[in-house]
C-alpha cells in the first residue's frame, strides 16, 4: 500500500486482484468497471474528495496489545503465525533469524527490528487493544537527514522532503522512528481491518511519530482530453461483461488478463497491452490458449475494445497523477529524481492510481 491516499470507506467486492486494484484494471476485474473508473476520475476534482499522503515505507510492521494487555510487535512474516507471535525483542529477533536461508542482511535486520521494540511499546497506551499495521519511514538504522535545512528520508524507493519550519518538520525532527499507519485489526492475524485514523493515540513519547492520513489541499482538474473517448468505449461494457463471464472449463479469463497486464506493466511494455501480446502471453499454457481463443471467437473485437479502455483510462490517470505530483506542499516526494512517489489511492473507492510507466513494485 505505499502510496498517496484519497480517504474513504466502503470496499467493492472484487472478482480478481487485490483489495485495492489499479484504476484501469476495473475494466476486467469487476462488472461495469469502466463506468466506475469514469466516475472515480471525475470525482477526484470534487472538494469532498480528501487527498492525503500515503507513504512508501519499509519495512512493514504490526504492533499493539492482546486482550490481556500484552504488547507485541511483529514483522510482515510473523503476522498470523502462532510461532511468530513475539512477546519480547529477543523473540522477535529469534523468529526473524529462523526464517530465510542465512542471507547476509538478515541478522542486521533482526537487530534493527528488535531495537525499535522499546519505543513502540512505550508509545502504546496500556489500555489500547488491537493491532496497527504500518510501514517504517525512518528509524535509528536508517535515520532522516537534514539537507539545505529540509528534513529528508528514503525508506524504500521514494525520497521525501519535508519543508523546514513546517509542522511536519517539527513533528518528525523530534522523532527517532516515524511510521505510516494504515489499518487497525482487532486480533492478531486478522485479514480484515479498519482504516487507521488517530495518530494522537501514540503521541505519549516524542520518540515515535505516527502518521495516518496527511491531507493535501490541491484538487486535480481532471480535464483529461480522452475522457470522451473513454466514455464512448465504456458504452460497450455489456459486451465486455459477457465476454468475461466464466464458462464451464474456463473460469480463469479475468485472472489471466490480470496477470498479463501486470506482467506488461512490470516490463514497462504498457503500449503492448493488447490482444496480440495477450495471446502471445498465453502461449505458455497450450491448454488455456486453445480454450481462450475458441471463447474469444464468439466476441469479435471485444477484447481489443477492452484493452483500449485499459490504455485510455491509464492515460487519463497519468495526467491526474502528474498534476498532483507537481502541486507541491510541505511534503514533496521524488522517485529516481522524478517528481512524485508511488501514486495515489482512493480509499472511498478502493482503487489505486499508480504511475506504472515509472513505478515498478519491489
Amino acid at each position: 500500500m505505499k502510496i498517496f491516499e484519497i480517504a474513504g470507506s466502503t470496499p467493492v467486492k472484487q472478482k480478481v486482484g487485490r483489495e485495492f486494484n489499479h484504476l484501469e484494471d476495473l475494466v476486467f476485474t469487476e462488472e461495469n468497471g469502466a463506468q466506475r473508473a469514469i466516475m472515480i476520475l471525475k470525482s477526484l476534482a470534487k472538494p469532498a474528495s480528501k487527498i492525503a499522503i500515503k507513504w512508501d515505507g519499509n519495512p512493514t510492521i504490526y504492533w499493539g496489545r492482546d486482550p490481556d494487555g500484552t504488547f507485541r510487535m511483529v514483522g510482515k512474516n510473523n503476522w498470523g503465525r502462532s510461532e511468530g507471535k513475539s512477546s519480547s525483542p529477543r523473540e522477535l529477533k529469534q523468529f526473524i533469524m529462523s526464517r530465510g536461508k542465512g542471507e547476509d542482511w538478515r541478522e542486521q535486520f533482526a537487530n534493527d527490528m528488535a531495537a525499535m521494540w522499546p519505543i513502540f511499546e512505550k508509545a502504546t497506551p496500556k489500555d489500547f487493544r488491537g493491532y496497527v499495521f504500518g510501514d517504517i519511514l525512518f528509524n535509528p538504522a536508517k535515520p532522516f537527514q537534514v539537507v539545505n535545512g529540509n528534513l529528508t528520508f528514503t525508506p524504500n524507493k521514494t525520497t521525501y522532503i519535508v519543508k523546514a519550519g513546517s509542522k511536519d518538520f517539527q513533528k518528525l525532527s523530534r522523532a527517532t522512528i516515524a511510521v505510516a499507519a494504515h489499518q487497525v485489526y482487532p486480533n492478531f492475524g486478522d485479514k480484515v481491518g479498519t482504516p487507521f485514523t488517530d495518530p494522537n493515540l501514540f503521541s505519549a513519547t516524542s520518540g515515535l511519530a505516527v502518521y495516518g492520513q496527511t491531507y493535501v489541499n490541491h484538487r486535480p482538474a481532471v480535464g483529461a482530453e480522452n475522457i470522451k473517448r473513454i466514455e464512448a468505449l465504456a458504452a460497450g461494457q455489456d459486451a465486455i461483461n459477457q465476454m468475461l463471464t466464466p464458462v464451464p472449463g474456463m473460469g480463469y479469463l479475468r485472472t489471466e488478463i490480470y496477470a498479463f497486464v501486470n506482467s506488461q506493466a512490470k516490463a514497462k511494455q504498457l503500449q503492448k497491452i493488447n490482444t496480440k501480446f495477450f495471446l502471445a502471453f498465453e502461449q505458455k499454457t497450450p491448454a488455456k490458449i486453445a480454450k481462450i481463443t475458441a471463447h474469444l471467437s464468439a466476441y469479435p473485437g471485444v477484447l481489443d475494445q477492452m484493452f483500449e479502455l485499459v490504455r485510455e483510462i491509464m492515460k487519463a490517470k497519468d495526467e491526474i497523477i502528474a498534476e498532483l505530483d507537481q502541486a507541491g506542499g510541505d511534503i514533496t516526494a521524488t522517485t529516481g529524481e522524478v517528481p512524485g512517489g508511488e501514486g495515489y489511492v482512493s480509499g472511498k473507492h478502493f482503487v489505486k492510481l499508480v504511475p506504472r510507466h515509472r513505478w515498478t513494485p519491489n
